[in-house]
């Protein structure tokens, strides 16, 4: 008689495993999980104000989480959304309705354009990219200029492999 009831809560925890996960929310778990892992890497926020850089490196350490995780779309609007604090998050908060209104489906895309565009704005996009233009090694080590070119070569839309070379050549035109 042992063995039949055995048999019988087995098939009985069967039969329920099944039936909870052919629940259409079974899954409704996963988002509060994603969040979870998210918040494990120790994502920055971000309060706002006029911090350039600091906007940048947001955008930068997010982005790198959200590839570890291979989050859709839809959670890096929301997971990153989340890591706004303070006036970074009162503009999100008036912002975002704004664009849905405007038929605009807010993609990380979107959200990217909109927090690059008010937190930094192209001034500061030109002044990088003149300071680009601008760079000389002078006193620096080979390794200091090497990193400062590379930070600031991603400001240099017209920066490819092809332009490097009349660079090259134009630094050694107008070094120290």
């Amino acid at each position: 008689m042992v063995g039949r009831n055995d048999a019988a809560i087995a098939a009985t925890l069967q039969a329920m495993a099944q039936a909870v996960r052919q629940q259409p929310n079974a899954g409704g778990n996963e988002g509060a999980q994603m969040l979870e892992t998210f918040l494990r890497n120790h994502p920055p926020t971000f309060k706002g104000r006029y911090d350039p850089d600091g906007a940048r490196t947001w955008l930068k350490e997010v982005e790198r989480i959200f590839r570890v995780m291979q989050c859709t779309d839809i959670q890096m609007v929301r997971f990153g959304t989340h890591m706004l604090a303070e006036e970074a998050d009162d503009w999100w908060v008036s912002a975002q309705p704004i664009l849905e209104n405007g038929g605009v489906v807010v993609t990380w895309a979107v959200f990217r354009r909109e927090f690059m565009s008010r937190y930094f704005p192209e001034d500061v996009r030109g002044k990088k990219e003149i300071e680009f233009l601008e760079l000389k090694q002078c006193d620096m080590s080979v390794t200091e200029y090497a990193v400062k070119f590379v930070e600031l070569a991603k400001f240099y839309p017209h920066y490819t492999a092809e332009t490097a070379g009349f660079s090259n050549q134009l630094r050694e035109w107008f070094a120290c």
